[in-house]
């Protein structure tokens, strides 16, 4: 089993279903940029089928920070109108 080094950040994974319009990339990133979060990185892929009529994408974002930050980030993006489904 591998050891965690003390201050070391973790890494994390995020995974998003949103609403393809314009300002989704802009709202989800700024969640992370106004709380000194860089993310590592960010996968974007058309959602297979839309919710409602309208076309959706899925996000995958990678960052590292403390296990905790992971779900505060998670209840904040939730609260976003144009992210429908946060894991």
């Amino acid at each position: 089993m591998a050891e965690m080094k003390e201050g070391v950040p973790d890494s994390h994974t995020i995974a998003l279903l949103v609403k393809d319009q314009p300002g989704t990339l802009f709202l989800v990133s700024s969640i992370f940029s106004n709380r000194g979060i860089s993310m590592t990185g960010i996968d974007i892929q058309e959602a297979p089928a839309a919710v409602n009529g309208a076309p959706c994408l899925r996000l995958n974002i990678r960052f590292t920070g403390e296990p905790r930050r992971q779900e505060i980030i998670r209840r904040l993006l939730l609260r976003l109108e144009c992210v429908l489904e946060c894991t």
